[in-house]
């Protein structure tokens, strides 16, 4: 259980990481307004003729520092061409013959953004350009920039794209968990969805099957025999108290905050219960459970709910006069068999909602379902449920 626990907390660091990345980005356009001001003023302070120290600039050179500043406003909008732009007009002014100032560290910041917010492509172009620009100065103005210059500018910046490019990745595989955690949550809930649904389905199908049989036979024998009618009304009452009691325990899941305290879902212990409310129904059943049977509790609860729906189908619509039910080990594998033999099934019927939901359950532990109506008569239920290998 470590390791799935270290992937819970992982994925909720990386949400809580992304949550403020994107609380960042929010406030990226201000932010980068803010930057690309300091930037322009850093520029105008800094830079100077290198031929006349102390001496105004000229309108080339002023041109050149707001060309190579001012797009910083827009950084994270167009980040390659920003950065180009900006490459372009600083190496210009370096080329010309003046001093740069504070305007390596504007460079060094547009790598930094086309590394952490454009492909891998773009990110090797402005490397590209980075050292085309390099050379251009070093054949402009060779005796202020010579090799040495060179090669550590061009580590520095490489070094700055790549800074920037991990932090997109970095960025990148957080976004990723989020995803993957949002998708987990999503299909979690969806199973549970699913779950919880086939549980009612299962309790209120079985007992209002019963329900409707036995009123169907107090009101037949209600005239001639009070006493059958009060027994069929006795079963009603039980089957109703018994039902409304697995209804709770099933929306106690919703719920479970409430500290509600839930019943024990039934297994294979319950059966016998079950089929007795079937034969006071009006239906015989023969039960047949090899023993010993130690089972998994959900495996028990797969066998149940599938015992469950195939007997309410054969109370209700097979017009069945008896019914088997037969549960034994095969091949590491869980049997379930029961027959009934009614008027059988067309079919097309086997796309019933019941039948698919036994299927769901078999289908969750790898099982099969076949499900088919009998040349003799009747119908026929067979599921096989794998069990799980025991631990070493």
């Amino acid at each position: 259980m470590a390791a799935p626990a270290r992937y819970v907390r992982l994925m909720d660091v990386g949400a809580r990481a992304a949550a403020v990345l994107r609380g960042v980005d929010a406030r990226a356009g201000l932010l980068d307004v803010l930057l690309g001001s300091v930037f322009v003023l850093a520029g105008l302070a800094t830079t100077r003729s290198e031929a006349a120290a102390g001496t105004s600039r000229d309108g080339v050179a002023l041109a050149l520092v707001l060309l190579g500043t001012v797009p910083y406003v827009v950084r994270r909008r167009a980040p390659l061409p920003v950065f180009f732009c900006s490459l372009v007009a600083i190496a210009t002014l370096f080329a010309l013959g003046y001093e740069g100032g504070a305007l390596p560290t504007v460079v060094a910041v547009g790598a930094y953004t086309v590394g952490a917010h454009r492909p891998l492509r773009e990110v090797l172009l402005a490397a590209a350009l980075t050292n085309a620009a390099l050379v251009g100065i070093i054949l402009g103005e060779p005796a202020a920039f010579g090799g040495g210059e060179l090669a550590l500018s061009s580590v520095t910046f490489g070094a700055t794209l790549l800074l920037g490019w991990t932090t997109q990745s970095r960025r990148l595989r957080l976004e990723a968990l989020e995803r993957e955690q949002g998708e987990a949550a999503r299909r979690a809930a969806a199973d549970e969805r699913l779950r919880i649904a086939q549980e009612l389905h299962d309790v209120v199908a079985h007992s209002l099957g019963v329900i409707a049989v036995q009123a169907g036979v107090g009101m037949h024998v209600i005239d001639h025999d009070p006493g059958e009618a009060r027994r069929a009304l006795e079963h009603i009452s039980q089957t109703s108290r018994s039902s409304l009691t697995e209804i709770r325990t099933v929306l106690g899941l919703l719920r479970t905050d409430d500290g509600l305290a839930l019943a024990p879902a039934p297994g294979l212990a319950d059966l016998h219960r079950l089929v007795a409310d079937v034969r006071e129904a009006g239906l015989p059943v023969e039960l047949a459970v090899a023993d010993p049977l130690h089972l998994p509790p959900a495996v028990e609860l797969v066998a149940y709910r599938i015992v469950q729906e195939a007997l309410t189908n054969a109370l209700r619509h097979a017009r069945a006069h008896r019914a088997v039910v037969r549960l034994d080990l095969t091949a590491g594998a869980l049997r379930i068999v029961v027959c009934d033999d009614g008027r059988g099934r067309a079919p097309d019927a086997a796309s019933g909602h019941g039948l698919v939901g036994m299927r769901e359950r078999a289908a969750v532990y790898g099982g099969s379902l076949h499900a088919e109506s009998l040349s003799s008569g009747g119908f026929r239920v067979e599921a096989t449920v794998p069990l799980p290998s025991a631990p070493p």
